[in-house]
């Protein structure tokens, strides 16, 4: 699975479009791990044939899927920092992640090609704002 990130510039801020190229299996591994995520009740890390790694982390307290890309301390002091973020951080409750697991299985019935993370809000919550500062 590779992922890409596509920054777009919005009226309200500069987002990032995240887009997933994987096979049927690549989709169905992610969701094994959202799983794993879910199960442990511990950030699990998912590495990508991209530079861009995915950690899965089950916190109660998010009440619809939140994803950021973040570098490994979240602190940005320059715009190199910025430049090196290469984690996809997943936050999701238990039962956010798991309709995000179904939404996994769901892209591997399609079979293998591009899809994008986004298109999860279009049957669960997923939330607006990105930390890459600006809202959808």
């Amino acid at each position: 699975m590779k992922i890409e990130v596509r920054q777009m510039f919005r009226s309200n801020g500069l987002i990032d479009d995240l887009v997933l190229s994987a096979k049927s299996e690549d989709y169905l591994l992610f969701a094994d791990a959202v799983g794993k995520a879910i199960g442990e009740n511990e950030s699990v890390l998912v590495i990508s044939e991209s530079e861009i790694s995915i950690e899965i982390i089950c916190d109660e307290t998010k009440e619809e899927l939140f994803t950021a890309l973040q570098n490994k301390a979240n602190d940005y002091f320059s715009m190199d920092d910025w430049n090196s973020r290469i984690i996809l951080r997943v936050y999701g409750n238990a039962g956010i992640l798991a309709s995000f697991q179904r939404f996994l299985v769901k892209l591997a019935g399609r079979g293998p090609g591009y899809s994008y993370i986004s298109e999860y809000s279009e049957d669960y919550s997923y939330s607006i704002f990105h930390l890459s500062g600006g809202f959808t």
